[in-house]
């Protein structure tokens, strides 16, 4: 599967966990706040699409969040960085 489906994927997966996904332009990378009582994760729209799944992928660790439900190929990408993370 392409890193742009992945990556499409695991927005999706934040959407559906009360997450509002920005893609925007900056000199940052991305992470995740509270703005407003909403949860936001920020995400570098130039970055490469393996670099924002870095991004979102970080977040659901940080935050401890259950991704089992998700597809296999978009799991493997989240556990690679679980394990670059250690």
């Amino acid at each position: 599967m392409k890193p742009k489906k992945i990556l499409e994927l695991i927005a999706k997966f934040m959407k559906e966990n009360d997450f509002d996904v920005v893609f925007g332009t900056g000199a940052f990378s991305g992470g995740h706040c509270i703005i407003n009582e909403n949860r936001v994760v920020v995400v570098n729209k130039r970055m490469p699409a393996e670099e924002q799944i870095r991004v979102l992928s970080s977040v659901i660790l940080e935050l401890r969040l259950d991704y089992s439900l998700l597809r296999k190929e978009a799991k493997d990408y989240v556990n690679r960085f679980a394990t670059i993370s250690e």
